[in-house]
């Protein structure tokens, strides 16, 4: 850590600090001047290691489960204790308190502990808890993150039984939009492809514009990112720039990774979406920005009515969004028998064949795998090298080019999936058959599959595809059992690292 770090770093994270308490804004505004580490602690013992000997990996897993059994006993004696752990505030962040290992420490332990009324959860004119969300506000529906997001391991996918129930009108599941936990491995490193992709975007917008100006005549040209093709704009000398025939992305021509529609640009506001919905947890930001419909209708410090003030402080977003961000990316581990080795690769060839690939891009090229976090209120991002600090397996150059290649298996960009696929309703100006193409990588660690878990297997996913997917979908369903084997060894072998762990 750099800039005024008076406790050391156990990471060589390069974090621009401020060492001033200004720049803070309204939200730390009650706080200025003071800093104090009396009530959180770095209490987690999360390894970012993976030891590649069995014995070390089980000594690690190990040493997780004491901490988790000691601390639950702490927590029996002293309820909130663990929540009380968490509570860092951003001006503290902010002055260089909180070093990189605490602060991810931190954001593992407030994925993994129960929010209860006590802390916040849920609001004084909803139930405790409820299988059905109602409107923009929510459940809440589940305890703690880790909840629905484990299988295959810390941070993965939810099974079928974990859907969330989005969106309706508190009561029928008929109005709700059902929806799967997503596996969140390799989340950092998605969000950095696609802000590099918005940005070659918008400087190809923006070069056009300029160029139309100067020529004085009107421009149509298509408009690519990191070789995917996202459809034309024309633009007019005047500065008018017209987007009806953009393909895949807003007119923003921001790529937003998260949400199965792809509605969400970043980890912090998809972190900070989840503990509303989910937990019915308020951020100091949503308290600060959110309306009526979405935090409730109280108003003042404490919109959800249920007499408890700053539920989940800045700080603590921020722990939570680098532990999501620095997580590890999944990994292909082709079968080593002999046999099943050539069938993975007729596989492999199969998926370009078949047409997949077409929208399941097997690799895009990151150019920076530095992961910025932004502040909020004036102050200074913090700034992680995922190539050297996340968790292993890390995002690595290659060796001969040197070029960071990510084998995400998406294109990042939504699609029409026809009428198997389509839902009750649109969601957030996205259309009901429309979806941002899932990443591959991971796969076989995160069934059920769709958006709704309602396929049980790759091939029923396979199966469901339709609209622009519809003839790769017809080629793979024409051929025989014998001749589906390969592409289902090739995909089975998207996987994660394989990690011992306890519960």
């Amino acid at each position: 850590m750099t800039a005024g770090n008076t406790r050391g770093s156990r990471g060589a994270w390069t974090l621009a600090l401020g060492l001033t308490l200004g720049g803070c804004g309204d939200l730390d505004g009650a706080n200025a001047g003071f800093i104090s580490r009396d009530t959180a602690q770095p209490l987690g013992t999360l390894s970012r290691a993976r030891p590649a000997d069995d014995r070390e990996q089980a000594l690690t897993a190990l040493a997780e489960d004491a901490w988790r059994r000691e601390h639950r006993f702490l927590d029996a004696v002293d309820p909130g204790y663990l929540f009380r752990s968490t509570r860092v505030r951003q001006v503290e962040i902010d002055a260089g308190l909180w070093n990189a290992e605490e602060l991810y420490q931190l954001g593992g332990q407030l994925f993994s502990l129960h929010f209860s009324a006590a802390v916040g959860m849920g609001g004084g004119d909803q139930p405790a808890i409820r299988r059905f969300h109602e409107g923009r506000r929510g459940g809440p529906d589940a305890t703690r993150c880790v909840s629905c997001h484990w299988r295959g391991g810390l941070v993965g996918a939810g099974d079928a039984a974990d859907n969330a129930m989005l969106r309706g009108d508190g009561n029928r599941e008929s109005s709700t939009i059902p929806r799967n936990p997503p596996a969140l491995i390799g989340a950092g490193v998605v969000q950095r492809l696609a802000e590099e992709m918005s940005i070659e975007l918008r400087t190809l917008q923006n070069e056009a514009l300029a160029f139309s100006a100067q020529a004085d005549y009107a421009l149509r040209l298509p408009i690519t990112a990191k070789g995917v093709d996202f459809g034309f704009i024309t633009v007019h000398p005047d500065g008018e720039v017209e987007h009806h025939e953009l393909q895949g992305v807003d007119s923003d021509l921001i790529i937003k990774p998260f949400g199965w529609k792809g509605t969400i640009p970043n980890i912090r506001d998809a972190a900070e979406d989840a503990l509303l919905i989910h937990h019915g947890m308020q951020s100091e930001t949503l308290v600060i920005v959110g309306d009526e419909s979405r935090v409730g209708p109280f108003g003042g410090d404490d919109p959800d009515g249920d007499g408890v003030v700053e539920e989940i402080l800045e700080g603590q977003v921020t722990a939570l969004t680098l532990f999501l961000a620095m997580q590890e990316l999944p990994q292909e581990q082709p079968p080593e028998d002999s046999h099943l080795l050539t069938l993975w690769a007729r596989g492999r060839r199969d998926f370009e064949t078949l047409g997949c690939a077409d929208c399941h891009t097997p690799s895009l090229v990151l150019d920076d795998p530095a992961y910025i976090l932004p502040h909020r209120y004036g102050g200074s991002a913090l700034r992680v090298d995922l190539s050297t600090e996340g968790v292993e397996p890390r995002v690595q150059p290659d060796a001969e080019t040197g070029e960071y290649t990510i084998r995400l298996y998406s294109d990042l960009k939504r699609h029409d999936m026809g009428e198997a696929l389509t839902e009750r309703r649109g969601e957030a100006g996205v259309e009901a058959a429309t979806f941002i193409t899932p990443p591959l990588w991971g796969l076989a660690r995160s069934r059920p599959y769709l958006h709704d878990g309602r396929a049980a297997t790759i091939e029923e996913a396979i199966l469901l595809h339709g609209g622009e997917a519809a003839r790769a979908r017809d080629r793979f369903a024409s051929l025989s059992e014998v001749d589906r084997a390969p592409l289902r060894i090739f995909l089975t072998s998207l996987t994660r690292a394989r990690r011992l762990v306890t519960q």
